[in-house]
């Protein structure tokens, strides 16, 4: 088992307590427009109209979705219009994450048109992105392969979403009376599918994502033996879950290739649902394995713990 330690709190309230203040001088604002009263980014003429209209975006968890109604796309376009904001430029860098986790779960789910539109997103927020040309390839590899069935993703994006506002609800009162928030430690636990199961091993600190760890040793009498995990990485907490001091686990499904990269994430359960999903999926993907020359399926359990 491995623990993470997360060293960065995100700071997204910040940026929204900031950005209400700075619509102090420009036009009052009108307070909240309903949806049918929403509009592209691109229709939006004033500066304090996207701030606003972001601003409910974020209080709505429509991060990302839909295509031209969210929060980054709007202020997508108050950068434009002010390339020097800085509380602009904030909220965008917090925002990043998950529209990364979020480009990351439509490609292994197979969803190329959004993910290609959540990646030209991504490329518009930071062009320079380590991840980019990662996820190019994996965009273009989706691209050549057959068409696969597409599913109602913007209903599955607002699904997920709902069920983060619900759990936020439900730990409000509590979360109002905590003091600070320490560092969360999101952790991941190999769970083999074949037994005998392999023996539990010590926790030890974080290492570099690149770095391998020192090869166990095989079951005995094992006639078809997992690849050694060469490259784990490091989940995300959820912002929503961090807020909310809530804890859970999600189990994770996936098949390994002969290469011994991961394809075909995917969730067997969560613990609660709609929270951990797409960064435990995420992490998934950046999973390595001892290329073995075949296929191989396997599971595991990543957990997100707060210290206690």
């Amino acid at each position: 088992m491995k623990t993470y330690r997360i060293r960065r709190a995100p700071a997204l309230s910040f940026c929204l307590l900031a950005l209400g203040a700075c619509g102090r001088h420009d036009t009052p604002a009108t307070g909240p427009l309903p949806p049918a009263a929403a509009a592209a980014p691109a229709a939006v003429d004033h500066l304090d109209q996207l701030r606003q209209r972001a601003q409910q975006a974020m209080r709505d968890n429509r991060l990302y979705a839909p295509d031209g109604d969210n929060a980054i796309e709007y202020f997508l376009a108050a950068r434009e219009r002010q390339p020097d904001d800085t509380r602009t430029h904030a909220a965008l860098i917090e925002l990043q994450p998950y529209l990364l986790i979020a480009t990351e779960q439509m490609l292994e789910r197979g969803e190329r048109e959004q993910a290609q539109r959540l990646l030209q997103l991504l490329m518009r927020v930071d062009a320079q992105a380590p991840a980019l040309p990662r996820l190019q390839a994996a965009l273009e590899q989706l691209q050549r392969s057959p068409a696969a069935p597409q599913t109602d993703v913007a209903a599955d994006i607002r699904a997920g979403d709902a069920s983060v506002v619900a759990v936020k609800t439900a730990a409000a009162a509590a979360a109002a009376s905590l003091p600070a928030l320490p560092t969360p430690i999101p952790e991941a636990e190999t769970v083999p599918p074949l037994p005998p199961p392999a023996p539990a091993t010590a926790l030890v600190p974080p290492a570099p994502a690149a770095e391998v760890p020192r090869p166990a040793p095989a079951p005995v009498g094992t006639a078809a033996a997992l690849p050694r995990l060469l490259q784990d990485a490091q989940p995300r907490y959820p912002l929503p879950a961090l807020r909310g001091r809530i804890e859970g686990a999600v189990e994770v499904a996936f098949d390994i290739q002969p290469d011994g990269s991961v394809r075909n994430a995917r969730m067997l359960s969560a613990t609660p649902e709609g929270v951990f999903d797409a960064a435990a999926l995420a992490v998934a993907s950046r999973w390595r394995f001892e290329p073995s020359g075949q296929s191989h399926r396997s599971q595991r359990t990543v957990r997100f713990r707060l210290p206690d």
